[in-house]
């Protein structure tokens, strides 16, 4: 329980706070604490996630996800927003009695047209961040890591993940992204935590900073990012684990 208690505190939140708490806490120290925004914090929101994580692992807290409509500003107005469904709903039945008269369409043929209208009413807006990884990508970027980590030339591989970010800060694009991901945190886990390591290239510090510059560059979410980049975390090691010995034969 001390690593939940370290989190509530990390959060400024009491022990007992409610998970609608914990979320508005962590929304909005994120904001604040982003590296990307001036005065921000990268090891402080490496902090703030890493709790953030805890606490939803243990709660009944939404999916990161899902948080996406939440953070476009305050709560919605409940009775405007019914005042307009109910204008649409009484326009488009006036235009289906229309249309269905003896010079309209049957049901039959409006039907489709109808549904693709509301499906692209109702469709919430697709964060990029939401989309598939690039798997043969990261394993590609996993796999070329542990061949340089082998050599221990700690140059190649500053120079390697140097090279990613350059690409991914001229181009911006999610496959860039998980290839510089998927690289630096293959690096992470090869060198274990190595504490003689907190200062270099790949301290979480710095890992955390270079990879939330080039995210922020395709999404404003950034509980959307955060997602995509532990998908990333668990597929790199996926490719890093060894594979499955071959069962001895009796």
């Amino acid at each position: 329980m001390a690593d939940e208690a370290s989190a509530y505190a990390a959060l400024g939140l009491e022990p007992d706070a409610h998970s609608a708490e914990i979320e508005r806490a962590y929304k909005r120290l994120i904001k604040e604490h982003h590296p990307d925004r001036p005065g921000g914090d990268a090891r402080r929101a490496a902090e703030l996630n890493r709790a953030y994580r805890e606490l939803r692992a243990g709660h009944d807290l939404k999916d990161p996800l899902d948080l996406n409509d939440e953070w476009a500003g305050g709560p919605p107005s409940v009775g405007r927003g019914w005042a307009a469904f109910a204008l649409m709903v009484l326009a488009t039945a006036a235009a289906l009695l229309l249309m269905m008269g003896p010079l309209g369409l049957s049901a039959d043929a409006l039907r489709p047209a109808v549904l693709h209208r509301f499906s692209r009413m109702h469709a919430a807006p697709a964060d990029p961040m939401d989309q598939p990884l690039h798997i043969p990508e990261i394993n590609a970027s996993a796999r070329h890591a542990q061949l340089l980590a082998r050599t221990r030339d700690e140059m190649a591989l500053a120079s390697a993940s140097r090279d990613c970010h350059h690409r991914l800060r001229n181009d911006p694009s999610l496959l860039e992204l998980d290839r510089c991901a998927a690289f630096d945190d293959a690096v992470v886990q090869l060198q274990d935590r190595d504490p003689l390591r907190d200062q270099g290239p790949f301290s979480e510090l710095a890992v955390t900073g270079r990879l939330w510059s080039g995210a922020t560059a395709l999404s404003e979410d950034y509980v959307a990012i955060d997602g995509r980049l532990d998908r990333i975390r668990l597929q790199v090691e996926l490719a890093l684990a060894p594979p499955p010995r071959p069962a001895s034969a009796n």
